[in-house]
C-alpha cells in the first residue's frame, strides 16, 4: 500500500527506503560483483592463461562490464605470486604509461635513461620475485607506440620465457585495431581475444536483484513488470541499467510509493529519450 501523499516528501530515496547502501550508486565497493555466465567463463579462462604466462584482450561495448571484469581478474591473483598493476586509461602518452608502470613497480625514475630498458630489466625472471601482470583499461585509446612498448616487455630474451602478461580491455574498435597489419606484432602475442556481450533480459533482472541484496534493501522494491521494463529499456548495458534504476527509485520516493512500478520506469525512460 502506498504511503499517504499528505506526508512531507523525503529528501532522497535512501531516506525513504532506508536501505544500507544506495543499490545503484558507484560510491561504495562491492567485494564480489555480479557476474554473468559469460563473465565467469572469461574470468576462469583468463586466469588459466595468466598462469601460463599468456596475454589476452577483452573487448565489448561501453558499459558492458569490462572494467569490473579486469578488476575481478586482479583480485583473483595471489599477491605472493603476481605483481598486478592497472592502468585505468590507455589514452595516456606512451612516456606517461611507462612512467606509471615504473612508479607502480617501484622502479627508480631518476636520470634521463630510457624507462623501457628499466622495466625490461625489472621484469627479468627471478624465482623470488612475483610475476608482473599489467591490465590496461580503455586500451583502444592507446597509441601504436604504447602497444609496441608493452609487447616488448612480454618476453625475456635471455631465458626465452614469458617476462610479463598484459591484458588489454577496450571497446569493439580494439578488435578491429588488432586485426590491422600494423598491429600484427601485438595480435600474435594475444593468446585469446574475448568478447564480453551485454546482459540478457534475465541477466539484467538478476543484476538488479543482486544489487538490492548487496545494499540490504527490500527485494520487493521493484514490481516484476518494472524489472522487465528496466531490463528491456537498458538493452543489457549495465551503466544504463544502473542509471535508470537509480532514477526510478528517486521518482518512487518523490511520489512516496513503496514499490517501483512499470509506469515509473516508462515515465523515466520517456524523459531520458527526449
Amino acid at each position: 500500500m502506498n504511503k499517504s501523499a499528505n506526508n512531507t516528501a523525503p529528501t532522497s530515496a535512501a531516506e525513504f527506503f532506508q536501505y544500507r547502501y544506495p543499490p545503484f550508486a558507484d560510491t561504495y565497493e562491492i567485494q564480489k560483483p555480479f557476474q554473468s555466465q559469460t563473465e565467469t567463463l572469461i574470468l576462469n579462462r583468463s586466469l588459466a592463461l595468466i598462469r601460463q604466462g599468456k596475454s589476452l584482450a577483452i573487448y565489448g561495448e561501453a558499459g558492458a562490464g569490462k572494467s569490473m571484469l579486469i578488476k575481478s581478474i586482479s583480485q583473483q591473483l595471489d599477491s605472493k605470486s603476481y605483481r598486478v598493476v592497472t592502468i585505468p586509461y590507455g589514452g595516456l602518452k606512451p612516456s606517461a604509461i611507462l612512467r606509471e608502470l615504473c612508479e607502480a613497480f617501484a622502479i627508480d625514475l631518476t636520470g634521463r635513461k630510457n624507462l623501457l630498458p628499466r622495466l625490461q630489466k625489472n621484469f627479468q625472471p627471478h624465482t623470488d620475485k612475483p610475476f608482473p601482470v599489467i591490465l590496461i583499461d580503455d586500451a583502444h585509446d592507446m597509441e601504436k607506440k604504447s602497444f609496441i612498448d608493452l609487447c616488448s616487455l612480454l618476453h625475456d630474451a635471455q631465458s626465452r620465457t614469458a617476462a610479463a602478461v598484459i591484458i588489454l580491455a577496450g571497446q569493439p574498435v580494439l578488435k578491429n585495431m588488432l586485426e590491422l597489419d600494423i598491429f600484427a606484432p601485438v595480435r600474435t602475442r594475444m593468446a585469446c581475444r574475448f568478447f564480453l556481450p551485454k546482459l540478457s533480459i534475465d541477466e539484467a533482472v538478476a543484476f538488479v536483484r543482486f544489487r538490492l541484496q548487496v545494499a540490504e534493501a527490500s527485494p520487493d522494491l521493484f514490481h516484476e513488470h518494472a524489472l522487465q521494463a528496466i531490463a528491456a529499456d537498458s538493452a543489457g548495458n549495465r551503466r544504463t541499467l544502473m542509471n535508470l534504476a537509480a532514477l526510478c527509485l528517486e521518482e518512487a520516493a518523490r511520489r512516496q510509493e513503496n514499490i517501483v512500478t512499470a509506469d515509473i520506469v516508462n515515465m523515466i525512460t520517456a524523459e531520458q529519450s527526449q
